[in-house]
């Protein structure tokens, strides 16, 4: 792995405290609501090499945005992520909380203004997502993200979004959408249900009702088993190769997962159904594969030589 001295990585605290691991999904699930707005119409897309710099742009704009509201989501988190031993940079204070603040704030504003000036539906969309995601998920008197069902209704409501976002910059609003992403939402949620599993204790510490914490492993665990299943008929329903394809490839993974009850099959199923739904949309647009590339290796050298840690990664310790 490259090796680069800590003080030229200490500026790049200002990028990673938008989570860009957490990009990923973000822009899967966007990408796809883009990808079903075409296959709604019988023309699924394959190998598209031409790029469409509005959509890119957007996709950045939307990228900062889901960005400030894992900002905030570290502020209010700062006690269990001590506890859960991940997300140094607000919680030891390598990035002043205020300043993070600040930043989250001024992110939120210009990418609503700059959706605004091009699409007022793309501009409500997004305010809807920033208003669940950023507020009710994170803040009291709601705090969604400590409460068992609607820790859960609020990951699924900013996955409908950013696929309806993704629809949206495609082309014209329709009906069709919420059919269409029912699959994909549910796919989603089984793995939003699985990562509330590894946070259990520190979060049950400081009376976090996560799902996992209120319900246990074993129904967590069958409960998404169950929406990967449904996502696969569903998508068969819906003869949409997008989604069929990957949750079929993830379905193993769910299945042992929920007869072994074991940790490192837990993290081996959050991480990665996401990636095959991922590879199928690379095979739509090849590009993607370069940005998921570099989204990956620069978070990879940034933690290892700033936190000496193996982070992301597709390994799991037995």
């Amino acid at each position: 792995m490259l090796k680069i001295p800590e003080k030229y990585l200490k500026p790049l605290d200002y990028l990673f405290i938008l989570r860009p691991t957490l990009f990923f999904p973000v822009w899967i699930i966007t990408l796809a609501g883009y990808s079903t707005h075409f296959a709604a119409k019988d023309n699924v897309i394959w190998w598209n090499t031409a790029i469409n710099w509005k959509i890119f742009f957007n996709f950045c704009i939307l990228t900062l945005a889901a960005g400030a509201t894992f900002i905030f989501n570290q502020l209010q988190d700062i006690e269990s992520d001590k506890d859960n031993q991940k997300l140094f940079l607000i919680s030891e204070e390598h990035i002043h909380p205020a300043t993070a603040k600040k930043i989250g704030l001024i992110l939120m504003i210009v990418s609503l203004i700059i959706f605004l000036a091009q699409s007022f539906l793309l501009f409500l969309v997004l305010a809807l997502f920033l208003l669940v995601w950023g507020y009710l998920y994170n803040y009291p008197p709601f705090a969604w993200k400590d409460k068992a069902v609607m820790g859960i209704v609020t990951n699924l409501l900013g996955g409908m979004l950013l696929f309806l976002i993704g629809w949206i910059m495609a082309g014209d609003f329709s009906a069709d959408v919420f059919i269409r992403m029912i699959p994909y939402i549910l796919a989603w949620g089984a793995v939003a249900l699985l990562t509330t599993i590894p946070d259990q204790a520190g979060d049950a510490k400081h009376d976090k009702n996560t799902f996992a914490v209120k319900y246990g492993s074993k129904v967590t665990i069958w409960l998404s088993t169950g929406w990967v299943i449904l996502a696969f008929f569903i998508g068969m329903f819906n003869s949409d190769p997008i989604i069929t394809h990957p949750t079929l490839l993830a379905l193993p993974l769910f299945i042992i997962t929920a007869f072994t009850l074991k940790p490192e099959w837990v993290i081996r199923t959050i991480r990665f159904p996401l990636l095959f739904i991922g590879l199928i949309l690379c095979v739509q647009f090849p590009y993607f594969f370069v940005v998921i590339l570099i989204n990956y290796y620069l978070a990879k050298i940034y933690y290892v030589n700033r936190f000496n840690l193996d982070y992301p990664t597709f390994k799991v310790e037995e």
